[in-house]
Formats: C-alpha cells, structure tokens, sequence
C-alpha cells in the first residue's frame, strides 16, 4: 500500500506540475466553475435531488468539458507565450528608441548659465590637478636624475685604480722639488679645500691635467674636488 501511495502521489505531482497538464487543468477548471462549486458550495437541500444526478443532466456539455479546454490549453501553450514575447520586444524597442531620442536632444540642448560655470570649474580643477601630477612626475625625475649622477660620480671616485703608494710618492717629490709645479698644487689645494676656482695661468692648467691622469682630482660640477687617491696623496706631499 506504501508503494502505490507514492506511485500515485509522483503521477499526480508529475501531471499537476507538467505545463501540459497543469495548464488544462487550470482550462478545464475556468470553462467548468460550476461542477467543483456545487460539489463543495452548495448544498443538496437546495437541488432536490441528488449533487451527481444534477451535475450530469446541467453540466454534461461535451464542448465545456472537452472541446473548449483543449483549445484554451493550445493557446496559453502557443499563441500566448508568442504574443508575450512579441509585447516584450516592442518594449525594448520603445525604451531604446526612448532613450536614443532622449540623448539627442539632450546633446543639443543649450547649457545654462550656471551649468556652464559649474563645467568650467570642474575644467579648471581638473587642469590644476593635471597640472600638479606632472609637476610632481617631473620633480620626481629630476631627483631620480640627480640620484644616478651622483651614484655614477661616486663610483667614479670610489673606483679602484693601479696607482701604487710608491707612484704617488715620487710624483710628490717631483712637486716638491720643483718651485713652480709646488706654488701652483697649493694654489689647487687652497682653490679646492675653500671652494673656488682655479687660476687660468700656464703652469697650474699644466698640472691640474697631470694630476687627473693620476686620478688625484676630479671635476664633478664647476670645481674640482680630491679624490681617495687624492686624499692618499696629500699625505705624501705634506710629510
């Protein structure tokens, strides 16, 4: 008995959710009203004779019962669901028609005055912060320019060279023996250590050359500076 319970229940749920079925029940039900009111809603003190013997003598219009609801279920199944979607897509035409006109004429529409003033200030707000970004990108090059120049000049002057103490030492000598070539180092060296230029004369030119050969001096900007073999050099000559 479980099993036919069931059986019946999954053929039941299957008819009354199949369009198909579901939808000539509902036709079935709309042409016949009268047949599940007077089995539920009227009483048979008031037909004098029995509900069924009733129903089949006043309600027995193959038409209602058949005819009629097949075709109501053929059109809610076919013609209905085209008309419907023939109603929607004029719809979406309308909107987008709508909304094609809409735009045109509000692209020809003339600003007010006010509108106007509140669009060039967006304009204007919108060029000063432009403006300030590449301001900014700029500054951030040129830091990052100065950075590499200054890298670049340091590993320059920190760059290991074949110059022995011993080189440095007889050119040392050579200075300081010689009166002119001694006369125009200091004049470097106090050029260099108070940070001004050099003198122009012959003898001075002459030995800032021998001395960058041996990559005691360096130009990074407008004046020269000692390098660490510079630096290692003066200790030689001063001693």
């Amino acid at each position: 008995m479980e099993e036919l319970k069931k059986s019946i229940s999954a053929i039941l749920y299957e008819r009354t959710t199949s369009p198909l079925f579901g939808t000539f029940i509902f036709s079935w039900l709309i042409w016949n009203w009268r047949i599940p009111y007077l089995s539920f809603f009227v009483s048979e003190n008031k037909l004098r004779i029995n509900k069924i013997d009733y129903i089949i003598t006043n309600c027995n219009d193959s038409h209602y019962l058949i005819t009629y609801p097949l075709m109501s279920t053929f059109i809610l199944l076919t013609i209905i669901p085209f008309i419907s979607n023939g109603a929607y897509w004029l719809s979406i035409n309308f909107e987008n028609w709508k909304s094609r006109h809409k735009n045109l004429i509000e692209s020809k529409q003339l600003l007010t005055i006010e509108q106007s003033i509140e669009l060039r200030e967006q304009i204007l707000k919108q060029e000063e912060r432009f403006s300030k970004l590449v301001q900014d990108k700029n500054f951030e090059i040129e830091s990052l320019k100065k950075q590499i120049d200054s890298d670049k000049t340091e590993e320059k002057v920190n760059e290991v060279t074949n110059i022995s103490d011993s080189e440095l030492k007889s050119l040392a000598e050579r200075i300081m023996n010689n009166s002119v070539e001694l006369d125009s180092f200091n004049s470097i060296t106090r050029a260099i250590q108070n940070n001004y230029k050099m003198q122009n004369d012959v003898g001075t030119t002459k030995l800032i050359a021998l001395l960058e050969s041996y990559d005691i001096i360096y130009k990074p900007d407008a004046l020269y500076k000692f390098t660490d073999i510079g630096r290692r050099f003066l200790r030689f000559i001063t001693a």
